[in-house]
């Protein structure tokens, strides 16, 4: 289960021009918000929020939805029932441009580095991965090919079927759906490139080292690449390329493998050892490491009287 989300979070936009329609936004989980409007624009408008380091996954559903600019790049325009993927890089002042007349019914949703970190035990490794390629520096602009499941979740995001406190689980529910399915289409649309060669490899291994003799608390990303003298980009940049993970999965694969030496030698059950590294939750646990092994946490012994 994801983590619960803090309902007085907000996103603060600016807004010139004239609209008509409706527009609601909601944070379903901390780093991770869903939105959807239908609206006409009455005159020239713009709506303009500085966005930190963030994958964006926008489905426009119906008309036109103008043009999204990035501070420094050159203008990017959805297309009808294809998700466009927007990754930024460090914080920027994005706005989104439209022209009087344009009307569009559109659903966004966007992943925050809070998102990655508080969710990493969750999230498969390539889905950790692909999140953190698109928050990388710079900026990237990408259309997946029409998807019906993609566009299904976003209509069912858009239509409000549900409210209270079943609509705000439904909402979270599909919003996790559309994003995972992204992440998966994008990463098999080839896009997401190759990990570039090691930089700052002493760095890289003290890092790893740190992490080694701190696993069952280890220092935040930005803390950990300040105390190797990195910032945060260059150190997962050079995790991924030394070790081929990033540096939560690096911490999550050891803590899986101190939980199975737990498990199947000294006996320990499943909720005490998802305990001794970091797991609060069980079922959390149990899921993580059927995803890591292949099979349910349980001793040498149980398995193979099963």
């Amino acid at each position: 289960m994801l983590a619960s989300a803090d309902p007085s979070q907000g996103h603060r936009q600016q807004m010139a021009g004239a609209f008509e329609g409706w527009f609601w936004v909601e944070d379903v989980a901390p780093g991770l918000f869903a939105s959807a409007c239908e609206l006409s624009s009455l005159s020239d408008a713009a709506i303009s929020q500085p966005v930190e380091p963030s994958a964006i996954i926008t489905v426009l559903l119906a008309g036109e939805n103008g043009v999204f600019e990035a501070a420094g790049e050159p203008p990017v325009a959805s297309r009808l029932e294809r998700a466009h993927i927007l990754g930024v890089g460090e914080q920027r002042l994005c706005t989104r441009i439209l022209t009087a007349g344009q009307a569009c019914r559109r659903v966004e949703i966007g992943m925050k580095s809070l998102f990655v970190a508080r969710n990493a035990d969750v999230l498969s490794a390539p889905d950790v991965e692909t999140l953190e390629h698109l928050m990388a520096p710079g900026f990237r602009s990408h259309h997946l090919d029409r998807n019906e499941a993609m566009v299904q979740m976003a209509t069912m995001l858009a239509e409000e079927r549900y409210h209270g406190s079943l609509g705000r689980l439904f909402r979270e529910s599909v919003t996790v759906q559309l994003m995972l399915q992204s992440l998966r289409l994008f990463r098999q649309s080839g896009r997401q490139g190759k990990a570039r060669p090691p930089r700052n490899h002493d760095a890289v291994i003290q890092a790893r080292h740190i992490l080694d003799n701190a696993l069952l608390a280890p220092p935040g990303p930005i803390e950990l690449a300040r105390q190797v003298g990195l910032n945060r980009n260059s150190l997962q940049e050079g995790f991924r390329a030394a070790f081929g993970t990033t540096v939560f999965g690096y911490v999550r694969d050891r803590r899986m493998a101190m939980a199975r030496v737990m498990i199947e030698e000294q006996g320990l059950g499943a909720a005490e050892a998802g305990y001794k590294v970091g797991f609060a939750s069980p079922s959390a646990f149990s899921a993580a490491y059927r995803r890591k092994f292949g099979r349910p946490p349980m001793s040498r012994q149980t398995a193979s009287s099963a």
